[in-house]
């Protein structure tokens, strides 16, 4: 999955660009090139990794909590 596409999956769980970059040291202004397809630093796509692993489990729990 490539950054953009992490990004994308990120805002439709919910998250904006501004409290993407703060979860992941960074700014929104750098979310924003990054969403239309700029690369990002090694740390930054590190950090948009693990917060997407992170907020995909927290929806998977609360899905499995609503059935």
């Amino acid at each position: 999955m490539t950054v953009q596409e992490m990004l994308n999956r990120l805002f439709q769980l919910g998250l904006s660009q501004t409290e993407v970059a703060e979860h992941c040291g960074t700014t929104q202004a750098t979310i924003s090139r990054a969403t239309s397809g700029t690369m990002v630093g090694y740390s930054t796509g590190k950090a948009i990794e693990l917060l997407l692993a992170e907020r995909e489990k927290t929806a998977k729990n609360t899905e499995f909590q609503a059935a």
